[in-house]
């Protein structure tokens, strides 16, 4: 999946894109935004998406304020900068609510209580995190 740079780590705006190896225009100049983050507790998961084209430095100043609160509703503690734009798109339920402007070839699917993931891709999972990896497809390389 596409992402970064970083816009906030632990609790403080933190960027550095340039060292990240982020050298693109459309990424370091004012554009569509959409972020990850999570809190200090890392029992929640958002994603917010920009409406309005801003810079990163701004991007990343929304989300660590969404911490700086009286009430911390959000509490951005880590961020991370998603592509934006025609990359956009979310679907909940089966039900497309904002269609993408082109079409993806990465997605990020979340998975809860309510909605729980299929016991195949559990499997998946688990199964990577004891070290297992597909083998390439050696005729899809072009090198």
């Amino acid at each position: 999946m596409t992402c970064g740079p970083r816009l906030v780590k632990a609790g403080k705006v933190w960027l550095s894109p340039l060292s990240e190896g982020f050298k693109d225009a459309g990424v370091l100049g004012v554009g569509s935004r959409t972020a990850i983050s999570f809190p200090a507790s890392r029992d929640k998961l958002f994603l917010v998406t920009f409406l309005d084209s801003l810079s990163l430095e701004a991007e990343a100043k929304v989300m660590r304020a969404m911490a700086s609160r009286p009430r911390p509703c959000y509490g951005c503690f880590e961020a991370m900068n998603l592509d934006g734009g025609a990359s956009v798109g979310l679907a909940h339920q089966g039900e497309i609510l904002l269609p993408p402007g082109r079409n993806l070839t990465n997605v990020l699917v979340v998975y809860d209580r309510e909605y729980p993931a299929p016991a195949q891709l559990k499997e998946s999972w688990e199964r990577f995190q004891k070290g297992s990896r597909p083998t390439p497809d050696k005729s899809v390389f072009f090198d």
